[in-house]
């Protein structure tokens, strides 16, 4: 059930909110300072807020308008209860971010009226970021393997190669290409070929850190970003290790059980003695990955 906080100095009208609420079955958190109310909205989240305007330490309008600075990523509305029935303190209190405004004496079944009604607002805003979140996902990342697609994860490159240069922070960067990957669509078919390319994406998301980027740089290629790199043994021995998860890992089909292999380029970029840009990075582990498909396929190379 949805949760509301009370935040009022007068413990007869919490008390009475309490009850009523609590009758419905809602959840209740109480606060009876502006200070205490901030504390408990950070620690809680509750779903609705019930805010007297005149607060000890701070008042209504002070609360509402930090809620409104400290909690941006969830919509919690916001209902003021004041004394005052003037226009001017209505409106004082929707600019500072109120949604609705009710006035004392409090009207228990008034008060339940507005939750209702607030709370079918928070369900479609919610139902609204959650599609806009979705949408944003989906402009990203890659569809088949969930890895980020290649412009997305060039504009990360671009992040980092600043950072790098800006504190001197190494990292490495990896092409991996799916070798023979016609063939095995050839004999097998595309929905062969793309369970390939999804099973070789967990293992990247398995073999690599929750820190590095993976990103879908084409067809059967991959591309991965890995920070705080510094030594080029490091970077040999996580391709290394990728490598031969992927030589070992077998496949299933009607002829029997097959395996793939891939050829993987990378490249060590040393902070702000590379002086390179996205372009130069691209170009030089495109260069290795060429290289590991003329020394023979299912191997690493390192420029």
């Amino acid at each position: 059930m949805p949760k509301i906080l009370i935040v009022d100095d007068d413990r007869k009208i919490v008390e009475m909110l309490e009850i009523g609420l609590n009758a419905l079955g809602y959840r209740t958190v109480m606060a009876y300072d502006g200070e205490a109310a901030i504390d408990m909205v950070l620690k809680e989240i509750p779903d609705i807020i019930l805010l007297d305007l005149n607060l000890p330490k701070k008042n209504g309008f002070e609360v509402c308008r930090q809620v409104r600075m400290e909690i941006k990523d969830n919509y919690i509305p916001i209902i003021m209860i004041t004394a005052r029935d003037d226009i001017s303190s209505k409106i004082e209190g929707l600019d500072t971010g109120a949604d609705d405004y009710i006035t004392k004496p409090v009207d228990i079944k008034e008060v339940m009226a507005r939750i209702k009604s607030m709370l079918r607002i928070k369900s479609l805003q919610d139902e609204l970021r959650t599609a806009k979140d979705e949408l944003q996902e989906l402009a990203v990342r890659d569809y088949l393997t969930g890895c980020f697609n290649r412009r997305y994860f060039t504009e990360i490159l671009q992040i980092e190669l600043k950072k790098s240069s800006r504190y001197d922070k190494s990292f490495g960067c990896i092409m991996l290409d799916v070798d023979d990957f016609k063939k095995i669509n050839d004999n097998y078919g595309h929905p062969f070929g793309d369970e390939v390319l999804k099973k070789i994406a967990d293992i990247l998301r398995d073999n690599l850190r929750e820190s590095d980027i993976i990103g879908r740089y084409g067809g059967e290629e991959f591309i991965a970003l890995l920070p705080n790199i510094s030594q080029r043994v490091e970077l040999e021995q996580i391709c290394e290790r990728i490598r031969k998860k992927v030589e070992k890992t077998f496949f299933k089909t009607d002829s029997g059980n097959i395996n793939t292999t891939i050829s993987i380029g990378a490249s060590l970029c040393e902070g702000k003695k590379n002086g390179l840009n996205t372009d130069d990075i691209i170009s030089n582990i495109d260069k290795a990955l060429y290289k590991a498909k003329w020394d023979g396929k299912n191997c690493c190379r390192l420029i």
